[in-house]
């Protein structure tokens, strides 16, 4: 796995992973998915080391989503991301994405529908209220 994918990832080639609802991943995959990252990190570290620039960047970023509000600090996502970030070898980066305001989905359905907010906002508001604002079942809705 490694040979084809250094192969397939480099500078000029990137490459994007995404993986959506890691909350229900088992433990054995985020201990892959972890090793993977750090392991790719560090020979990615190791081969610049000789460069003054220390260029990290091989082409690789991965995407991970969750849903917040199902995971705890002591659950093996949680403990994955902290060893990463803390691993000084991987940029890690977090968004929160916050329930919209009942506001904020009365203009995405205006936009949506291509009509005035004044026209939408009883709709706008169903919307809210059934989907608590939540950006990925607003657009299933």
């Amino acid at each position: 796995f490694n040979v084809l994918f250094k192969s397939i990832c480099s500078v000029g080639r990137p490459v994007l992973f995404t993986f959506d609802d890691l909350q229900w991943s088992q433990t054995f995959v985020m201990e892959a998915l972890t090793d993977f990252i750090a392991n790719h990190a560090h020979e990615t570290t190791s081969e610049t080391s000789g460069n003054s620039s220390k260029n990290k960047q091989q082409g690789l970023l991965i995407a991970g989503t969750y849903r917040s509000n199902e995971v705890h600090n002591e659950d093996d996502l949680i403990r994955s991301i902290k060893f990463l970030s803390e691993s000084g070898n991987v940029n890690v980066t977090t968004l929160n994405v916050e329930e919209l305001a009942e506001a904020d989905v009365t203009r995405l359905v205006s936009a949506k529908l291509c009509l005035p907010w004044r026209y939408t906002r009883q709709l706008g508001g169903l919307v809210q209220r059934k989907t608590r604002g939540n950006p990925f079942f607003i657009a299933q809705f």
